[in-house]
Protein backbone atom coordinates (compact mmCIF):
# COMPACT_ATOMS: atom_id res chain seq x y z
CA UNK A 1 0.00 0.00 0.00
CA UNK A 2 1.56 3.50 -1.08
CA UNK A 3 1.47 6.75 1.31
CA UNK A 4 -1.13 7.84 -0.46
CA UNK A 5 -3.54 5.65 0.70
CA UNK A 6 -2.16 5.56 3.61
CA UNK A 7 -2.74 9.26 4.07
CA UNK A 8 -6.18 8.99 2.65
CA UNK A 9 -7.07 5.95 5.48
CA UNK A 10 -5.12 8.32 7.75
CA UNK A 11 -7.01 11.28 7.13
CA UNK A 12 -10.50 9.04 7.45
CA UNK A 13 -10.21 8.29 10.20
CA UNK A 14 -9.66 11.43 11.82
CA UNK A 15 -12.81 12.91 10.03
CA UNK A 16 -14.30 10.20 11.49
CA UNK A 17 -14.24 10.88 15.18
CA UNK A 18 -14.51 14.64 14.91
CA UNK A 19 -17.95 15.38 15.17
CA UNK A 20 -18.52 17.67 12.60
CA UNK A 21 -16.76 16.53 9.96
CA UNK A 22 -18.40 13.31 10.45
CA UNK A 23 -21.78 14.66 9.18
CA UNK A 24 -20.15 16.91 6.78
CA UNK A 25 -17.97 13.28 5.01
CA UNK A 26 -20.82 12.33 3.21
CA UNK A 27 -21.35 15.52 1.43
CA UNK A 28 -18.13 15.93 0.41
CA UNK A 29 -17.99 16.35 -3.61
CA UNK A 30 -21.41 18.77 -3.01
CA UNK A 31 -19.32 20.84 -0.59
CA UNK A 32 -15.92 20.57 -3.12
CA UNK A 33 -18.10 21.88 -6.13
CA UNK A 34 -20.37 23.96 -4.32
CA UNK A 35 -17.24 25.64 -3.36
CA UNK A 36 -16.24 25.51 -7.09
CA UNK A 37 -19.21 27.06 -8.83
CA UNK A 38 -18.97 30.09 -6.61
CA UNK A 39 -15.27 30.44 -7.16
CA UNK A 40 -16.33 30.30 -10.88
CA UNK A 41 -18.51 32.88 -10.68
CA UNK A 42 -16.84 34.86 -8.70
CA UNK A 43 -13.39 34.88 -10.90
CA UNK A 44 -14.67 33.90 -14.08
CA UNK A 45 -17.80 35.43 -14.71
CA UNK A 46 -16.98 38.71 -12.23
CA UNK A 47 -19.93 38.20 -10.82
CA UNK A 48 -19.22 39.78 -7.40
CA UNK A 49 -20.18 37.17 -4.72
CA UNK A 50 -18.64 39.87 -1.66
CA UNK A 51 -15.62 39.26 0.01
CA UNK A 52 -17.02 36.38 2.99
CA UNK A 53 -18.48 34.78 0.32
CA UNK A 54 -15.71 34.19 -1.73
CA UNK A 55 -13.69 32.77 0.86
CA UNK A 56 -16.12 31.18 1.87
CA UNK A 57 -16.16 29.49 -0.91
CA UNK A 58 -12.57 29.24 -0.76
CA UNK A 59 -12.13 26.82 2.36
CA UNK A 60 -15.70 24.91 1.13
CA UNK A 61 -13.71 24.12 -1.91
CA UNK A 62 -11.01 23.10 0.27
CA UNK A 63 -12.53 21.20 3.05
CA UNK A 64 -14.10 19.41 0.15
CA UNK A 65 -11.06 18.34 -1.39
CA UNK A 66 -9.86 17.20 1.59
CA UNK A 67 -13.31 15.41 2.58
CA UNK A 68 -13.10 14.05 -1.18
CA UNK A 69 -9.65 12.86 -0.55
CA UNK A 70 -10.38 11.07 3.03
CA UNK A 71 -13.00 9.25 0.90
CA UNK A 72 -10.56 8.21 -2.05
CA UNK A 73 -12.81 9.43 -4.73
CA UNK A 74 -10.28 10.03 -7.65
CA UNK A 75 -12.40 11.13 -10.19
CA UNK A 76 -13.93 14.27 -8.34
CA UNK A 77 -10.96 14.83 -6.82
CA UNK A 78 -8.83 15.02 -10.22
CA UNK A 79 -11.97 16.95 -11.53
CA UNK A 80 -11.88 19.36 -8.90
CA UNK A 81 -8.37 20.34 -8.91
CA UNK A 82 -8.20 20.64 -12.90
CA UNK A 83 -11.16 22.94 -12.95
CA UNK A 84 -9.80 25.39 -10.42
CA UNK A 85 -6.52 25.21 -12.72
CA UNK A 86 -8.94 26.14 -15.10
CA UNK A 87 -10.32 28.61 -13.62
CA UNK A 88 -7.46 30.19 -13.00
CA UNK A 89 -5.98 29.72 -16.50
CA UNK A 90 -9.01 31.84 -18.02
CA UNK A 91 -8.66 34.38 -15.24
CA UNK A 92 -4.46 34.51 -16.01
CA UNK A 93 -5.27 34.71 -20.21
CA UNK A 94 -8.39 37.17 -19.70
CA UNK A 95 -5.58 39.55 -17.91
CA UNK A 96 -3.14 39.32 -20.22
CA UNK A 97 -5.12 39.69 -23.24
CA UNK A 98 -7.70 42.29 -21.91
CA UNK A 99 -5.82 44.58 -19.85
CA UNK A 100 -1.97 43.43 -21.44
CA UNK A 101 -0.36 42.28 -17.75
CA UNK A 102 -0.58 38.92 -15.76
CA UNK A 103 -0.98 37.84 -12.61
CA UNK A 104 1.75 35.71 -11.09
CA UNK A 105 -0.53 34.80 -8.20
CA UNK A 106 -3.31 33.03 -11.12
CA UNK A 107 -0.52 31.43 -13.06
CA UNK A 108 1.08 30.30 -9.88
CA UNK A 109 -2.48 29.02 -8.81
CA UNK A 110 -3.02 27.26 -12.16
CA UNK A 111 0.65 25.57 -12.05
CA UNK A 112 0.06 24.20 -8.59
CA UNK A 113 -3.81 22.99 -9.00
CA UNK A 114 -3.42 21.71 -12.72
CA UNK A 115 -0.77 20.17 -11.91
CA UNK A 116 -1.77 18.02 -9.45
CA UNK A 117 -4.72 17.61 -11.12
CA UNK A 118 -2.73 16.19 -13.59
CA UNK A 119 -0.91 13.99 -11.67
CA UNK A 120 -4.13 12.32 -10.02
CA UNK A 121 -5.44 11.91 -13.51
CA UNK A 122 -2.44 9.89 -14.42
CA UNK A 123 -2.67 7.50 -11.67
CA UNK A 124 -6.06 7.32 -11.69
CA UNK A 125 -5.74 6.01 -15.90
CA UNK A 126 -2.16 4.24 -14.90
CA UNK A 127 -4.18 2.57 -12.35
CA UNK A 128 -6.99 1.03 -14.46
CA UNK A 129 -5.39 0.03 -17.26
Amino acid sequence: MNAYVNISKELRGLFSTNKIFRYLLPLDVVIMFAGLILIFMNVTLNINIGGFLGALAYWAFIVGLLLTYASLKERPLYIGLLGYGAIYLISFLTLLFRSGYFSCASLFRFAVYAGLGFLLLRKTLGKSS
